[in-house]
């Protein structure tokens, strides 16, 4: 089966811009926020999104990548942290964000094993690929890939296709176009 049959893409949820200013309650029309209060008040009836908590959520979720898995599973361990606890403990996310739901598949409970999962199903040379890019902190754009990535020549297959590939499988974001050229990033996450 192509990958792409396997499962239905799940793209980031939309992120608050960085407007400190924002209240409460504008937080919430960002699909992001939202998905982090109503599930995080499934586990701690009440909670709810104020001006105290407000910017640690919204980091959070910057953090996150705005990824609906890991706020899901982030906003899960607000029954024992409270946002601001949880933003300090971030950095090992893949630690931290455990213990999804029993009753969805292994590769959805963790963090870790839905990272595992897609990086499995890709083919040799996109795994190489893959973590070639991971030397672009900041992204790079496709000449800056073709320079590093593929030296030796032994990338299994062209670097076009295989940028393409690592686009359509979500493990890359690709930004810009139009008239410049087009950067690709992964996710922080």
């Amino acid at each position: 089966f192509p990958y792409t049959t396997l499962f239905r893409s799940v793209l980031p949820l939309p992120l608050p811009p960085n407007a400190p200013s924002l209240s409460p309650e504008d937080l919430l029309t960002f699909a992001s926020i939202a998905l982090f209060v109503h599930r995080a008040s499934a586990v701690l009836p009440g909670f709810r999104v104020t001006a105290e908590n407000a910017s640690a959520i919204v980091e959070i979720c910057r953090r996150l990548d705005g990824l609906p898995l890991a706020i899901e599973l982030a906003a899960a361990r607000v029954k024992i942290l409270p946002p601001a606890s949880l933003l300090a403990r971030i950095e090992s996310r893949l630690q931290l964000l455990t213990s999804g739901a029993r009753d969805l598949p292994a590769r959805q409970q963790t963090l870790r094993r839905t990272i595992d999962w897609s990086y499995d199903l890709l083919e040799p040379g996109e795994r190489k690929l893959f973590a070639r890019l991971a030397v672009f902190g900041g992204g790079c754009t496709l000449e800056a890939a073709e320079a590093v990535c593929n030296t030796s020549e032994d990338l299994e297959l062209d670097l076009f296709d295989g940028m393409s590939s690592l686009v359509d499988k979500s493990l890359l974001r690709q930004q810009g176009g139009d008239d410049a050229e087009p950067r690709f990033s992964m996710l922080e996450t």
